[in-house]
């Protein structure tokens, strides 16, 4: 069943890191990203893939139901191990809402820049809705500069 990937009201974003379990080459990751896209799209789950050096980071959106599934299908797969959860938290809106699944390759100084950004609100800040945070931004402009 296809779900719109149109705003809806409780929508969810997870980000984490995690370690290869071996090397990624061309192909590995093209059918991974196949993989990812084609149950993305049926879930309504959008977000973006990046890959350095054996490290991930994922950012992924949508219907707290959707990203539940999808977190639970990612934390029970064989390609990686030792995930850190950066973020897991309701969004006002999605991020990335053209995208079933965006990948890019960045330096591993970028990675780690994104990765060790804050990405969770302070407990004390008053919590607007059109805040962002640290790490939402690193991720935005280089996924801007990426797709140059």
């Amino acid at each position: 069943m296809l779900h719109p990937v149109s705003d809806m009201s409780d929508l969810q974003a997870v980000v984490y890191v995690s370690t290869a379990t071996q090397l990624m080459g061309v192909s590995r990751l093209e059918s991974l990203l196949i993989e990812s896209r084609d149950l993305n799209l049926e879930s309504g789950v959008t977000g973006v893939l990046l890959y350095s050096d054996g490290v991930f980071m994922q950012y992924f959106e949508g219907t707290e139901a959707a990203v539940q599934v999808t977190y639970e299908r990612i934390r029970g797969s064989r390609r990686h191990k030792g995930i850190v959860e950066l973020l897991n938290e309701p969004v006002a809106r999605r991020s990335f809402p053209d995208w079933q699944m965006g990948f890019a390759q960045p330096a591993r100084s970028e990675l780690l820049a994104m990765s060790t950004a804050r990405w969770r609100h302070m407990v004390n800040e008053v919590r607007d809705p059109s805040a962002t945070s640290q790490g939402l931004m690193l991720l935005h402009s280089f996924w801007k500069n990426a797709r140059r």
